[in-house]
């Protein structure tokens, strides 16, 4: 059985005026969901360990809706693995879930780093989607280079970053970073699917790019 991993911000606050934070409920749920109803043993981590704050709950959503109901589900978001636990394991595929809280605890983190070095190195494939290709942010490769370097790679765009509450909060915007460490960025108009695909690279634009994401790397896992 193929393994992946889910990465999650521990994230509650962002900016200066310290507005609530988290990862976006959805971009979590649908993913476990696929990946378990693909059979792959899925296991959910955090920075920090333990309960990861959600943004988005979005319960209108049904796939929300059951796992909100279901408490067995609700306890991998309550128990966290904290991530540095699991350097030692193998992954096939990484997949890091967005939510604004990604854009603090995700960038330039060594431990992430060691994470998505070690899916590469074994031929994994590493996932993200909306905000979650902050975690791409300052991961170098074997030859000093930009892991996004002359990469096919998305994320929430600038365009949709200005119509949400937290442009005036955030460190940085995810898509000017990511074209300043090389990247070839792709996008479709505001809150349109859209997926990047540039092995072992699988990026998401936003919210409803979630399913291209986990279906790419599906795909990939099967060849």
């Amino acid at each position: 059985m193929k393994k992946i991993l889910i990465v999650l911000t521990n994230q509650k606050k962002i900016g200066k005026n310290r507005k609530e934070t988290g990862f976006h409920f959805s971009e979590f749920s649908h993913a476990y969901g696929f990946f378990r109803n693909h059979n792959y043993e899925v296991i959910v981590a955090s920075l920090l360990g333990g309960e990861c704050p959600i943004t988005s709950p979005h319960p209108e959503d049904k796939v929300n809706a059951e796992f909100y109901a279901n408490s067995e589900k609700m306890n991998l978001v309550k128990e966290t693995v904290k991530l540095d636990m699991l350097l030692s394991e193998k992954f096939d595929g990484v997949y890091f879930a967005g939510g604004h809280g990604t854009m603090v605890d995700f960038p330039n983190n060594s431990t992430i780093q060691a994470v998505i070095h070690k899916a590469i190195s074994h031929g994994g494939v590493v996932g993200a989607v909306c905000h979650g290709p902050a975690a791409f942010v300052g991961v170098k490769n074997s030859r000093g280079k930009y892991l996004v370097d002359g990469k096919r790679v998305n994320s929430f765009t600038n365009e949709e970053e200005k119509k949400t509450p937290y442009y005036g909060d955030l460190p940085f915007y995810l898509e000017s970073r990511l074209i300043d460490e090389g990247c070839k960025f792709e996008s479709s108009p505001p809150r349109e699917g859209h997926v990047a695909v540039d092995v072992p690279i699988v990026s998401g634009q936003n919210p409803e790019s979630v399913e291209y994401v986990v279906a790419a790397m599906h795909s990939l896992l099967q060849k």
